[in-house]
């Protein structure tokens, strides 16, 4: 394996998880820098340190289920760290050769096989194949695995879907659309001078590819295929609909947030749009009769869907058994599904039972089963490789070049990037 520095660019990523709809960033309140739950020293255990970005909603949360591993263990005393993003692009960068690092990371799970090439992150697989409860979800797993080794384990997931005006298709006669050709059908019909019939982030963003990159899923495609013929058909497929006006143009320049306000005031009749965002569509628009569906398919595809949300990572040195003694604690069955369910997440074990935890919501219960489908982006040099991604669907959406073109002159830097590694 090669080492790398880290880049800048991909560390500033790392934790700006509201690009890929993987929680908030919002610093914490004053005085909640580093979140100790005890000394540590002088109770003869291990202390661990773990650099985390969470919000304050989610730190008290977080921080309630560290105090109750520390209540249980006998061998590690987690201590959480607020770190900016900005500090982990210094960390990240050098800290792996001044050894300054935290021995612990949380970060968004695109971004992990990046840190697992440049030699920062610590090889699990040892602990993972002994591990008696080594029971994950394959989308999620796939975040974690580099050249056959696992540098981490998913914690917290989630995902995005379709989301439809039940009136508005009604009214129009339109049958929840499953494939790419009813999609577009249906955007075409549910298209008035009120309304468009679909959107979904198509901006030069995380958050756009992050919304964009799973129609190449659905057709056999990933970001090594770009110019194949199935990851030409779903930029192609996206384009044309905003060539037709029953997708705005502006879908270049929403963000997610932008799209639950447009499907909220009644200007969008089907989105695509993220788990993450049901509790403030209820509350924007309480009275919308709304529903989720799968995200429709090309006829000989199969169901996909994105994969968002974190791992928690050991760094190179660490002291590894007691770091594996709290990650196989906080991502274990009887852990998981509790901690996720209190962080508005989903757990990433294929043994939980989403009906027991998500039976009172018939709209969460369908994402937390739609995880099945889920696809992990994974490069080595993600970021790089995303970049190209969302410059060639952009030029498609503007109608500046053809998807083969675009997406071929993608392709060729990926092939580039991919000559280096």
């Amino acid at each position: 394996m090669k080492k790398r520095i880290v880049t800048a660019t991909a560390a500033a990523a790392l934790f700006m998880g509201s690009l890929a709809g993987c929680g908030g960033t919002s610093e914490p309140s004053a005085g909640s820098g580093s979140q100790a739950s005890s000394s540590g020293s002088g109770s003869g255990k291990e202390t661990i340190t773990m650099w985390h970005a969470l919000a304050d909603n989610e730190l008290e949360i977080f921080q309630k289920y560290v105090d109750e591993f520390n209540a249980q263990s006998k061998l590690a005393e987690v201590e959480l760290v607020y770190t900016p993003a900005d500090e982990y692009i210094k960390q990240l960068t050098i800290g792996n050769i001044a050894g300054d690092m935290a021995d612990l990371v949380m970060m968004d799970n695109c971004y992990t096989s990046e840190f697992a090439a440049s030699g920062v992150l610590e090889d699990l697989s040892s602990y993972y194949d002994e591990w008696d409860e080594n029971q994950m979800l394959e989308g999620p797993m796939q975040s974690v695995i580099y050249e056959d080794g696992v540098y981490g384990l998913p914690y917290a997931c989630n995902t995005i879907a379709l989301f439809y005006n039940v009136d508005m298709l009604e009214e129009a006669g339109v049958e929840v659309p499953t494939t790419w050709e009813e999609l577009v059908d249906a955007a075409e019909k549910l298209t008035t001078e009120e309304h468009t019939g679909f959107a979904f982030c198509g901006a030069k963003t995380g958050e756009g590819a992050f919304q964009v990159y799973p129609f190449l899923n659905q057709a056999g495609a990933d970001i090594n295929t770009l110019d194949s013929e199935g990851a030409i058909a779903a930029v192609e497929m996206l384009g044309s609909m905003v060539e037709a006006g029953s997708a705005s143009k502006e879908v270049m320049n929403w963000s997610q947030a932008d799209l639950e306000k447009q499907f909220a005031a009644g200007n969008v009749a089907m989105i695509i749009e993220g788990v993450w965002q049901i509790g403030q569509l209820r509350e924007d628009a309480p009275d919308l009769n709304w529903d989720v569906a799968k995200i429709p398919i090309p006829a000989d595809g199969k169901d996909a869907t994105a994969l968002g949300g974190e791992n928690i990572c050991v760094t190179s040195g660490a002291n590894t058994e007691a770091c594996w003694e709290f990650l196989s604690w906080i991502c274990s069955k009887d852990v998981s599904p509790r901690l996720c369910k209190e962080m508005s997440r989903f757990s990433a074990r294929s043994d939980v039972d989403n009906e027991e935890w998500f039976s009172d919501d018939p709209q969460t219960l369908f994402f937390a089963n739609y995880m099945e489908y889920t696809v992990a982006r994974v490069h080595p040099r993600w970021t790089e490789c995303a970049t190209a991604f969302e410059v060639a669907y952009q030029k498609v959406f503007s109608g500046e070049a053809s998807a083969a073109d675009a997406m071929a002159e993608a392709q060729a830097e990926i092939d580039e990037i991919n000559a280096e590694e």
